[in-house]
């Protein structure tokens, strides 16, 4: 299977992204973070099930 390309957008902000959180010294901010970044991850997971079911379905 191919990976998913990203678009040179996306690519900046995953740059800008990889960059603020290498600033970030606060461990309860990164917690924070990390704990969004899991749900966001999940909820994406989620989504691309559902879109799969229904295009199937």
């Amino acid at each position: 299977m191919e990976p998913i390309a990203l678009t040179l957008g996306q690519k900046f902000e995953l740059e800008k992204r990889t960059r603020d959180i290498s600033a970030i010294t606060d461990v309860q901010q990164l917690q924070a973070l990390t704990k969004d970044l899991l749900l966001a991850w999940q909820q994406e997971i989620a989504r691309s099930r559902a879109a799969v079911e229904d295009a199937l379905g």
